[in-house]
């Protein structure tokens, strides 16, 4: 999942253009991708739509229509997810989740509930309180509509400031960022703003916050832990001397902050920063001219053309839009039992997915869906009648019964190509490939052609040939004589059929 992220990428294009060390790439590509989602984007890979309740006072509890709502735009899938859950695992992960789009619609004047939590994490709401309840009690302001008035008061600060004054106090690292759900990639983050607000604390927080690009509040937070924490000997040790890293004076925007940060921070010439820049705003462009609607989110997957074996590095990447949120979930959000919720966002995503030419694999809908891959592989086993375009399936890189298998057995049994795509939900141009292509192995096998000439003549891969010729196996017997006559002339009697995503398997 990392490697498929935008700030995977954009590390990848730094070190290719320029001799630095991986770490020095991730800083820059940490710029880049802040410049990008603040400056550039509309809505960035990941970002949705929704709508909130509006105003950060409004906690009394009433129907949702009722209630004044404003829509949003909050990161329910961040390139942060994978690190944390690969660092400290899936419950991390949903902690960092719910805080990030709480923090997000906070700061847009607009408090989530406990039904729109729901809704966008399929938990019970019991499990998603028992998650925010330990960022609650370290005092993280995590406001969700519906809070008592004594718990509002508890909850001190943002994360963000939080974090540093833990970390003056001499709290460890990985132990604060995992008690704060805080991924490496945002503690740089936070950590490299600190620095300059240290190094220019008495400055008005106004004038930092428009430098910075943080909110004022945030500026003004950090500056009152500096002076709580300076003549500490644990914070001076930690902090050194910090020095402001050299600037343009109050720079006008994004653009001007990147451009300043690659010149003084990262060695860039004036030539090489705005070409990079150059870039970005042609990736921004890209991603800008998507078009999608509120609940819709943009994120990136393997090419379902693309063989098994082939890595990461290698494999296509294609950009799709799916339906995260849509308007029937509205209706399956349920705070004791998810799973109506969470089977249909999973069928619906990977289902969309391949209607764009890209087949998920159980990691990416476990990623885009804020659970772990064991939850995603039992939800789907809860509805083994349908088979879902996973890219385990579509690529034939599992051990579970293929869409080539059901459909072939079910076509041999003498169902009708209506019955077959109402069972497996294929469409008539996938149930035709996948029998031309049986009736290519065939043809080719009862011409005395070994597996591996076979292989090489039809594109086809060893595993795909390989259960092909089981298949003949199975069904060249007399009491499938009708359909196997039937499937021995369609390769000589039609053309290849071309692929549809119309309508594609569910």
């Amino acid at each position: 999942m990392q490697a498929k992220s935008l700030l995977a990428h954009i590390a990848s294009e730094v070190r290719a253009r320029r001799e630095v060390s991986v770490d020095e790439a991730y800083l820059i590509a940490l710029d880049a991708y802040r410049f990008l989602q603040r400056g550039l984007l509309r809505l960035g890979p990941g970002h949705v739509e929704l709508p909130c309740i509006a105003g950060r006072e409004s906690h009394m509890r009433r129907a949702r229509r009722d209630q004044p709502e404003k829509l949003v735009r909050v990161s329910i899938v961040a390139d942060e997810d994978a690190s944390l859950l690969e660092e400290f695992g899936t419950r991390v992960m949903q902690q960092a989740r719910m805080a990030r789009v709480i923090e997000e619609a906070y700061d847009q004047d607009a408090l989530f509930d406990g039904e729109r939590l729901c809704l966008l994490v399929p938990l019970t709401l019991t499990a998603i309180r028992e998650r925010l309840k330990g960022l609650w009690e370290e005092g993280c302001r995590l406001p969700i509509s519906g809070m008592t008035w004594k718990m509002r008061e508890a909850l001190k600060a943002p994360r963000a400031v939080v974090a540093m004054e833990r970390y003056l106090g001499g709290e460890e690292v990985g132990e604060l960022r995992r008690r704060l759900a805080i991924s490496r990639m945002r503690w740089q983050e936070w950590y490299s703003a600190f620095l300059e607000v240290v190094a220019r604390c008495n400055e008005d927080p106004l004038v930092l916050s428009q430098d910075l690009g943080y909110p004022e509040e945030h500026i003004g937070l950090w500056q009152e832990v500096w002076h709580r924490h300076k003549d500490s000997p644990t914070a001076r040790e930690r902090m050194g001397k910090p020095s402001a890293i050299p600037r343009a004076a109050h720079p006008a925007d994004e653009e001007d902050r990147l451009l300043d940060r690659l010149l003084h921070a990262h060695g860039y010439t004036p030539a090489s920063a705005r070409s990079f820049i150059q870039e970005l705003r042609d990736l921004a462009f890209r991603i800008n001219n998507v078009e999608r609607r509120p609940g819709q989110i943009v994120t990136f997957g393997v090419s379902e053309a693309e063989p098994p074996g082939r890595s990461l590095a290698e494999a296509q990447l294609v950009m799709v839009v799916l339906d995260y949120v849509a308007q029937e979930d509205w209706g399956l959000v349920n705070r004791i039992s998810p799973q109506a919720l969470k089977w249909e966002r999973i069928k619906r995503l990977c289902t969309q997915a391949y209607q764009q030419g890209v087949a998920l694999s159980l990691a990416d809908l476990a990623h885009l869906v804020g659970l772990s891959v064991d939850a995603v592989q039992n939800t789907i086993k809860e509805h083994d009648q349908v088979v879902l375009p996973t890219r385990g399936r579509v690529a034939d890189m599992g051990s579970t019964l293929s869409h080539a298998e059901k459909i072939i057995a079910l076509y041999m049994d003498g169902y009708t190509e209506t019955e077959i795509k109402r069972r497996t939900g294929h469409s008539y141009d996938s149930i035709e490939r996948y029998l031309w292509d049986f009736s290519r192995v065939i043809c080719l096998r009862e011409r005395g052609m070994p597996l591996p000439a076979i292989r090489q003549a039809t594109g086809m891969s060893r595993r795909v040939v390989a259960k092909y010729l089981e298949l003949y196996s199975r069904f060249n017997h007399p009491d499938y004589a009708f359909p196997m006559a039937r499937v021995r002339r369609m390769v000589e009697a039609n053309p290849p059929p071309k692929k549809d995503r119309t309508n594609p398997p569910v």
